[in-house]
């Protein structure tokens, strides 16, 4: 009881004040009062927490919600149900079930008169400016009502039996099945009944119907054509707290006495607008917004390389049409298939864009999608849905995150034809096409606060996968949420899809005959069968033409198309000294001033062994920020060979979205000759910006060292100064309690010389020159690198795990050395040096718990060699900025030879999250090993 009402108390929009049974009218039910007083001393503890909470909540919804979360735990009982007489009565007799109300009487109740379908009683709801109704056609999925049980007008409860069929030429019908949405929403004669039952009488048009909860379970596959699905609907109680009323209520959809669906734990209540508006919208626990990882095969492979993209509205058209490569790139475009898999359109073009996929991101490290749809007032679904109460049903919102996950399942890999009879070894059944359908037994509950109406602008559907596997139908479940103007109205928990008719075996074969018949690997970089040339290699594009695009003439780099930038025009450019890391271009298979998917290019950065960085990193390695620059530097000039620039009309700034990448080696001061290859894979554009997709990988001797993906992003100015950073990244952060911050302490930076890329031991003053004395292995960088003013707090003990916080802070200097060379007319603070204040903790945490004992006999390795990770971007950090603030959480510790620490991350700007880092760590390595290079 406690559990149930704590967490429906979380996600209340607001609370009234006391919410003691007494406050119960009679007109509530003498057998409710008894209910309730029965459980009193159960409920003791639900009841004081949820005070707790509405002491700040406004007065409506929420109280009502609070005595919801008590009379579900009490349960509906077991009575026999109007249904069950009704099929016995079929049964019994070759004669059609009667029929109280024809689908005519139906449409009267949707868009015309109440009286004349409940009596001349009900004549005053014709008057009034709201009532409840059934929806308008396309949405009016009552075919016929067969019987009605209770008192006209009681508030009681009573049930109702209605049916609806699925016809051969529905418009809804998706793989030739009727969707989860239509499915669902047919069972809408809750609406009818509530009326009869007295409800308008009761708020006089001056409260509209708002449904809040429902639990839906589906026990056999989708409603086909020539079906007809019977509906037992039932409304158990109603309730009434002031001026707030609900009623919970429960269905049985079934075909020819089996079950189909069944909704339970259904609340629906009667809210003014004001109300509603103020509502708050959901309230998640921290349970929910920090859960644990999600769940996939042990065996899981790979079948087409992901990366962060996004998709406009002609790209899901091209999805829509059965163009996969259209949407998805060039590694699409030779599956040899005749009729994919798709996304809906008609009717059901629910979606106008992805703004964001993330492979690896989300709640639960599966992948994440946001998409969006805008709202003019006049979609079908509002006009019809009610014709005096305009709103979206939430039966189509679940309809929109279902297409959203199925674009996140597309991208996948997940494809095939729409008819297709191969699954498997074991069995092989013929089925008439592949479609979606939910998973059988799977529970998927909704909580809705909020509703879309002609009012809204926007909606973005954000969908979280949670587990994904082969069962041995491909399957998913996720948990979505909605928002209308970005404010979070709907959560839907468990929201399953499976793809009946399809199968692992299928699919992968789909991805194994595309690569032998065009021989090649449709995605990655090439490498011609051969490793890479560890030799340097002649220069197509020299050093002066890479120097003129990052601090000269563009036209000088790239020729004429770009001399509008010479002078008249600001375009994005390369970073320059000292943070180039870029000396040439050695191959290019691209074609000039051709954006598109496919093209990629081969770079080439000399080492220099008495570099800079090495100095300033005062570690034989490698800092993991250059690394990542010579890694995403070319990309930056593949994206300006490409034309990217002439794209718009406007100046735009080139940003780095983030990535994800494994560091398979260390880089020393020997290294030599590194050779990055670049392949760009996918371009998006939409909204004024153009987003593209990399593949990359550093090779140094005849091997990979570091390869990943990255995307970026060409911003105007005016975008990138209404940044609104990690969207949810206020529910995800870790804060420090209380405690844990009076246990931390801060910790001391000393900065040492050299504090410029090019300065020189002899150019420091004597003070610098003392503070620059030769110091432990495990040393933390010089001022040159260093990213951090201080550390104003470490928490041994602290963050979720007990293993450690610490956060750092920095002032924005406008004079820093990397704002002059990064960009040139643009000046922003690298995102890799963001990644390496990062570190920079992690090396602090290391040293704070070993480095008493290992600091002269362990040097740092630049990041946990081996594991993949992930850096998000949604911010920059510019000259008029004032503190930047980095935190990290431990994650892991591991003791041992080579000690490590692991962590997670956000850097914010102003108060502002902006980056986010996964799985980033350092290792302590022994410096007398053998395979120490120093």
């Amino acid at each position: 009881q406690r559990a149930k009402t704590s967490a429906t108390a979380n996600a209340v929009t607001a609370g009234m004040g006391d919410d003691s049974t007494a406050a119960l009218p009679a007109e509530s039910g003498g057998g409710l009062a008894v209910e309730v007083s029965r459980t009193a001393t159960a409920t003791a503890l639900a009841h004081e927490a949820f005070l707790r909470f509405s002491q700040n909540a406004m007065a409506g919804m929420g109280q009502a919600l609070a005595l919801q979360a008590r009379l579900l735990e009490h349960g509906a009982g077991d009575s026999p149900t109007p249904a069950g007489r009704v099929a016995a009565e079929a049964a019994s007799t070759s004669e059609p079930p009667a029929v109280r109300y024809d689908r005519d009487m139906c449409m009267e109740f949707a868009v015309g008169s109440a009286a004349k379908v409940l009596g001349p009683e009900f004549a005053a709801l014709d008057s009034y400016p709201v009532r409840v109704r059934l929806p308008d056609e396309p949405l009016m999925l009552v075919d016929r009502i067969l019987t009605v049980e209770g008192v006209k007008g009681s508030m009681t409860s009573g049930s109702v039996v209605t049916e609806h069929d699925v016809l051969p030429e529905a418009w809804y019908l998706d793989g030739n099945r009727a969707p989860v949405c239509i499915a669902v929403e047919a069972g809408q004669g809750d609406l009818f009944l509530c009326s009869y039952l007295g409800i308008d009488l009761a708020v006089k048009g001056r409260r509209s119907y708002r449904l809040l909860d429902a639990t839906v379970t589906f026990h056999r596959h989708l409603p086909q054509p020539h079906e007809t699905v019977r509906y037992d609907i039932r409304i158990d109680r109603f309730v009434r707290q002031d001026e707030t009323y609900l009623f919970f209520f429960r269905f049985e959809g079934t075909i020819d006495g089996q079950p189909v669906l069944t909704m339970a734990d259904g609340c629906a209540g009667f809210f003014t607008e004001k109300e509603t508006a103020e509502s708050g919208g959901i309230v998640e626990t921290a349970d929910e917004t920090a859960p644990p990882p999600g769940t996939k095969p042990a065996d899981w492979r790979e079948l087409v390389p992901m990366h962060i993209e996004s998709y406009d509205q002609g790209q899901l058209d091209a999805l829509r049409d059965g163009d996969l490569a259209g949407c998805f790139g060039a590694a699409f475009s030779h599956l040899g298939l005749s009729d994919p898999l798709r996304i809906p359109g008609g009717r059901m073009r629910l979606v106008d864009r992805v703004v964001q996929l993330e492979p690896d991101g989300g709640r639960y490290g599966l992948g994440m999608i946001r998409a969006e749809a805008d709202i003019r007032g006049d979609e079908w679904f509002l006009t019809c849905h009610f014709v005096d109460d305009m709103v979206m049903p939430g039966t189509l919102m679940y309809e929109c995150c279902t297409h959203t996950l199925r674009i996140f399942l597309l991208r996948m890999g997940w494809v095939t034809e729409r008819g297709c009879t191969s699954f498997g070894a074991a069995t092989v059944r013929e089925r008439d096409s592949v479609c979606y359908e939910p998973v059988v037994g799977v529970s998927s509950k909704l909580r809705c606060r909020g509703p879309v109406t002609p009012k809204t602008q926007v909606v973005t559907y954000e969908v979280h996968i949670k587990e994904i596997g082969y069962r041995p139908e491909p399957y998913a479940i996720a948990d979505a949420l909605m928002y209308a103007d970005g404010h979070k109205i709907v959560k839907f928990t468990d929201m399953s899809i499976q793809m009946t008719g399809a199968s692992r075996e299928q699919i992968e074969a789909t991805w194994s005959a595309t690569r032998e018949a065009h021989g090649f690997e449709s995605v990655g970089l090439p490498v011609d069968g051969e490793p890479v040339s560890p030799e340097a290699k002649p220069a197509i594009f020299d050093n002066s033409r890479i120097l003129a695009f990052a601090v000269g003439k563009p036209s000088q780099a790239f020729g004429e198309p770009y001399r509008v930038f010479d002078s008249e025009r600001r375009i994005a450019r390369l970073p320059g000294p000292p943070y180039k890391f870029l000396d040439r271009i050695t191959e290019v298979h691209a074609q000039a001033w051709r954006l598109e998917p496919g093209g990629w290019i081969e770079a080439q950065y000399d080492v220099p062994p008495d570099a800079w960085y090495f100095r300033a990193n005062r570690q034989p390695s490698m800092p993991f920020a250059v690394i990542l620059e010579i890694a995403l530097q070319p990309c930056g000039w593949l994206a300006a060979y490409l034309g990217s620039a002439l794209r718009s009309d406007k100046d735009m700034s080139f940003r780095n979205l983030g990535g994800t990448a494994v560091l398979h080696e260390e880089i020393f001061a020997d290294a030599g000759t590194l050779t990055t290859r670049v392949r760009i894979n996918k371009v998006s554009e939409a909204g004024g910006m153009l987003i593209e997709s990399f593949d990359m990988q550093i090779w140094r001797a005849g091997r990979i060292v570091y390869d990943g993906e990255t995307s970026f992003g060409f911003f105007s100015q005016a975008a990138l100064a209404q940044q609104i950073g990690i969207r949810d990244a206020a529910d995800r952060r870790y804060m420090p309690s209380q405690a844990e911050l009076r246990r931390g302490k801060p910790i001391s930076l000393e900065r040492v010389a050299p504090l410029q890329p090019g300065e020189s031991f002899r150019a420091a003053t004597v003070r610098e020159r003392n503070a620059s004395a030769p110091g432990p292995a495990a040393a933390m960088p010089t001022g040159a690198l260093l990213m951090l003013d201080e550390i104003d707090v470490f928490v041994p003990d602290g963050g979720p795990k007990g293993l450690g916080f610490i956060r750092g802070v920095t002032n924005v200097d406008p004079d820093a050395w990397f704002f002059k060379a990064h960009f040139y007319q643009d000046p922003v603070v690298p995102g890799s040096l963001g990644l390496e204040s990062f570190l920079q903790l992690l090396k602090l945490v290391a040293l704070e718990r070993w480095g008493e004992q290992l600091r002269d006999t362990h040097r740092f390795c630049p990041i946990l060699v081996g594991p993949e990770h992930r850096w998000v971007y949604r911010g920059q950090v510019i000259p008029r900025n004032r503190r930047v603030e980095v935190e990290a959480v431990v994650t892991e510790l591991r003791e041992g030879p080579v000690p490590t620490v692991t962590g997670h991350g956000f850097l914010k700007v102003d108060g502002l999250a902006i980056y986010e880092m996964h799985h980033f760590g350092i290792a302590l390595h022994p410096i007398d090993s053998p395979t120490d290079r120093d």
